[in-house]
């Protein structure tokens, strides 16, 4: 029963994950961050259903300013559409 619970809540951070990816590739405004299992996230948007796209980094901060301003600590991001 452990384990399931394990996977479940992987899958959850992972989809979070992707869904900093996809609002940072699509450009929404908001501030990101994650650390680890942390992941905060003021502003953004859900992943569509077939992004591929996800953070493959331990850690990161990204600010997305209008104007398409965007301050990040990494741009190690694989299958996204920019």
């Amino acid at each position: 029963m452990k384990k399931s619970t394990i996977s479940l809540s992987s899958q959850y951070l992972d989809s979070q994950l992707q869904a900093i990816a996809y609002s940072m590739d699509a450009l929404i405004p908001g501030l990101y961050i994650w650390l680890g299992w942390l992941r905060i996230s003021l502003g953004g948007s859900l992943a569509e259903e077939n992004y591929p796209g996800t953070v493959h980094s331990f850690w990161g901060v990204s600010l997305i300013l209008p104007g398409y301003r965007i301050y990040t600590t990494t741009l190690d991001r694989q299958d996204s559409i920019l």
